[in-house]
């Protein structure tokens, strides 16, 4: 039996952000990061640095976030509460991204955060957050920055959220099954356990921060590129090194696909093995990524190499991330077959019927998802994607 190929992974960076934040504003210490860390968790790291030197001091102290979404909403909420003037600002793409609803929430509970052309100017106070009902409709991130800033839930305390998000009759999530996400009527009341990203900040709100395996514990978006292009290899046989079935990390769940399309998973000491055990033909697909969005842009591109047909719903955020990635998907990947947009949530990409071209050239968008997602095109032939240094926000090891 040939030995699996060993592949390294990026720590999680959705758990090791909210590791550090919830570590600093309990302890007012500083966890560990590392040099071959994502380029977000360091951002986030340099944050809460500059934070504890400058807390309490009468100058204005400016946080520039770059592009990472999750220090931009994160850290708009710790400012907010942290003594101090601060000036919250990041890429011109960054500040376009949805958070009008926290800051919005922020204020009406006794915050100071004024929108400026370059970022926003914050002038931290005590606030009382007892309860909150906030619109999750664009992210689920508006909630994990109010419970990180609010701390551990007493229980005679009430979340609430509101998201217009519904899953589709004849759409599956990963284990066939319905959604926990599905809401009553128009903008209903949904589970505040329900969204994975809103379990994984609760479970570390418990643990004060510190999960014993936080440091190892490697990243499922990032693993999924692995998992996707064992696929498209017969006979791949890989290790993806200290990944683990979890409970925390929700895009975990793409295991069940890939089992029905040929691929065996064992997990070990070491992390889990992939292997390509037998080839099918995969028949049309209908899939909803709403609760794991970031897969998407993979899954489309698998579709299209494999191929087979994919209904994909669920998208009508994604094109508030990095990029336009509905946008830039529908456009580039009609290069190879044919694909309807039916709405701004769903597309079709039907099976391809001709050969694909022995070089790609593509352009990253300063996505790093797309880097990822284009590299399964070398199954094929050579590819070329300008500006591929942006996967290291995510994944600096990829290339």
């Amino acid at each position: 039996m040939s030995s699996p190929i060993p592949i390294s992974l990026p720590r999680s960076k959705s758990i090791v952000i909210r590791c550090l934040i919830i570590n600093y504003l309990k302890t007012r210490t500083l966890l560990p990061v590392f040099e071959n860390d994502p380029n977000d968790i360091k951002v986030v790291y340099n944050a809460l640095k500059i934070i504890d030197s400058q807390k309490k001091t009468l100058v204005e102290c400016i946080i520039d976030v770059q592009d990472c979404g999750a220090a931009y909403r994160f850290l708009m909420a710790v400012l907010a509460i942290t003594p101090g003037k601060w000036f919250l600002t990041g890429m011109p793409r960054l500040l376009q991204r949805p958070i009008l609803p926290l800051v919005n929430f922020l204020n009406a509970h006794g915050a100071s955060i004024e929108r400026t052309e370059l970022g926003w100017c914050i002038k931290g106070t005590e606030l009382q957050i007892d309860s909150f009902e906030i619109d999750t409709s664009e992210t689920s991130q508006y909630v994990s920055a109010l419970m990180m800033v609010k701390g551990e839930k007493r229980k005679e305390e009430k979340f609430l959220l509101l998201s217009e998000e519904k899953v589709a009759d004849g759409d599956l999530t990963p284990d066939d099954g319905r959604s926990d996400e599905r809401v009553d009527g128009k903008a209903g009341r949904g589970s505040l356990y329900k969204n994975p990203y809103i379990k994984m900040t609760e479970t570390i709100l418990r643990c004060r921060g510190v999960l014993q395996y936080a440091p190892t514990l490697s990243d499922w978006s990032a693993a999924v590129f692995w998992i996707a292009d064992a696929l498209l290899k017969p006979n791949a046989h890989y290790l993806l090194k200290n990944l683990h079935f979890d409970d925390l990390q929700g895009d975990a769940e793409i295991v069940s696909w890939f089992k029905k399309w040929g691929l065996h998973f064992t997990e070990n000491k070491y992390g889990i093995e992939v292997k390509h055990i037998h080839q099918v033909e995969i028949s049309a697909q209908k899939i909803n990524v709403a609760l794991m969005p970031d897969i998407a842009m993979i899954l489309a591109v698998l579709s299209v190499c494999y191929p087979f047909q994919l209904t994909m719903s669920g998208l009508k955020n994604i094109n508030l991330k990095e990029s336009k990635r509905l946008d830039i998907l529908v456009d580039e990947l009609s290069k190879f077959t044919t694909v309807d947009k039916h709405s701004n949530d769903t597309i079709t990409v039907y099976k391809r019927t001709h050969k694909l071209p022995e070089s790609f050239h593509f352009d990253s968008y300063n996505d790093h998802r797309f880097v990822m997602a284009w590299s399964l095109f070398k199954n094929f032939g050579t590819v070329n994607i300008q500006k591929s240094d942006c996967v290291k926000k995510s994944y600096p090891d990829f290339l």
